[in-house]
């Protein structure tokens, strides 16, 4: 099965492929804290487990379903507005806001999952969506990777 990440960012998933599950983790880390840099998401449960995860702890399953319930509101959220705006009219802000919250917490849940690879370059990707620049998520992910 192909990984979303390997369509954009083949050799990222090369380096995670030879990566511990202590790199991989980091660098799930590293792109989930610059994705919440980036596009915070009001709510104690988005800060309070990028917290945990930043302090080597893995997420309880109430978190993870309660963040994979938050990316769900937030992508409803995201959908309903969307589909209220005329056809041919550009997407607004807000829209582009609800959707990188929707990717930001999403990333975080999968982070707070199983350590597999596909969890990590799935959560890798969904970070990396939140982002304008996801290439500044990738280099700096490939900072705390394994030289080859």
């Amino acid at each position: 099965m192909i990984m979303r990440l390997e369509e954009v960012e083949k050799g990222l998933v090369e380096k995670l492929k030879v990566a511990s599950e202590k790199q991989r983790r980091s660098a799930v880390k590293v792109a989930c804290e610059l994705a919440f840099q980036a596009c915070p998401v009001d709510g104690p449960i988005v800060p309070e487990s990028l917290k945990q995860l930043c302090l080597g702890s893995k997420l309880t399953a109430e978190q993870v379903s309660g963040l994979d319930n938050l990316a769900a509101q937030l992508d409803e959220q995201y959908f309903d507005l969307q589909d209220s705006q005329n056809e041919g009219q550009n997407l607004d802000a807000e829209v582009l806001r609800l959707f990188s919250q929707a990717r930001v917490v999403s990333a975080l849940s999968l982070a707070g999952g199983e350590d597999s690879l596909m969890t990590a370059a799935e959560a890798i990707y969904e970070a990396s969506s939140a982002v304008d620049d996801r290439v500044y998520i990738f280099k700096s992910v490939l900072l705390v990777l394994p030289e080859s």
